[in-house]
């Protein structure tokens, strides 16, 4: 093996990413040098790129969507063996606090985040904690494997957040690349009444029919909550799930919940929200839940779904990038134009 890799570092807060020559990191006793063989491309980069959200640290490399086999491991890793495939878990989590030992990773005390706090797959290769590695089953190419890093199980930790229920209205806003995994899961996975999806493009719209959702409000054409409550006859959403987050479609979402709904939101941004308790919450027990990140255990229970084919991941993948092309991959999803659902980086 070579000492020196590529990897594609953002610098400066606000800046393009840059394409270095590094050295190949060393594994400690207790982990996984992983050959990274595809990345995901993630709106939370944008996000950790622009400032919304702090990285750990500058340089840094990002991406924490990661796929590939097993390089090397360390003196005290077992059960894993050189060029087995593998998925990487990005909460880098002590495994000792109340909450790990609860399996609640993603409260850990001394939580930190592959690919946002310390450097991570947008590169050749990626040194990981053995811990944060799940095997993965044959035959699921590389580019969908790594949407399990985050895409899939945040939209399954979303709903299961949300208490999705026997029988429930979900409505879904926002169907994107982490949105149209959600219609999927709540239609095949739940066992919801109705699935509606939520957003301002018909073609993503469109989408979201073919996967599962049972109707669909496009926003920029029509008042959503008065769509939904035509919908449902009057009855509202039992769950929504708000990826988009912004001040507009937090207000909507509170408006197209019934009582004793849920709305839960887990998109990351800038925007805030001013409510009125009584006449937002109280009188109809509204439950506003927060969404961060997911668990190690749901990522095994997606995977345990693939197998068994309850959901398929074939038609999330639509553009796929080299390695030094990863600008080229965020301009993409930045415009917009290209019918983006998700964009992965593949390292031949």
């Amino acid at each position: 093996m070579a000492d020196s890799m590529i990897a594609v570092r953002l610098h400066e807060v606000g800046s393009s990413f840059s394409v270095d020559q590094v050295r190949i990191p060393n594994v400690g006793n207790d982990e996984v040098l992983v050959d990274v063989k595809a990345c995901g491309l993630c709106h939370s980069d944008m996000n950790y790129q622009e400032g919304v959200a702090p990285v750990g640290k500058l340089p840094i490399t990002l991406g924490h969507e990661i796929a590939g086999v097993v390089a090397k491991t360390g003196t005290r890793v077992k059960g894993l063996r050189e060029h087995e495939r593998v998925l990487v878990h990005y909460i880098v989590s002590c495994g000792k606090c109340s909450f790990c030992r609860r399996g609640l990773e993603n409260y850990c005390i001394h939580y930190r985040m592959i690919g946002k706090d310390i450097d991570g797959g947008f590169a050749e290769f990626v040194k990981v904690p053995a811990r944060s590695i799940i095997k993965l089953p044959t035959g699921l190419p590389f580019e969908q494997a790594a949407l399990i890093g985050c895409a899939v199980p945040t939209a399954y930790h979303a709903l299961k957040r949300g208490r999705v229920q026997n029988g429930d209205v979900v409505a879904i806003f926002g169907i994107g690349g982490v949105g149209i995994h959600a219609i999927q899961l709540a239609a095949k996975c739940f066992t919801t009444k109705m699935v509606i999806a939520v957003d301002v493009f018909d073609w993503k719209l469109k989408l979201a029919g073919e996967i599962g959702a049972t109707a669909v409000v496009n926003a920029a054409k029509q008042n959503v909550p008065m769509a939904i409550s035509k919908i449902t006859g009057g009855k509202l959403s039992n769950v929504v799930v708000d990826f988009v987050s912004r001040t507009r479609t937090m207000k909507q979402a509170i408006l197209s919940t019934g009582k004793g709904g849920r709305v839960v939101l887990a998109g990351i941004t800038r925007d805030t929200l001013q409510i009125t308790p009584y006449t937002t919450l109280l009188g109809s027990e509204l439950e506003i839940i927060g969404v961060d990140d997911h668990l190690y255990s749901e990522m095994t229970e997606l995977i345990q779904f693939l197998r068994n084919r309850r959901i398929s991941l074939s038609r999330s993948v639509t553009h796929t990038v080299s390695l030094d092309a990863i600008n080229h991959g965020f301009d993409m999803l930045r415009a917009k134009r290209e019918k983006v659902v998700r964009i992965v980086m593949a390292n031949s």
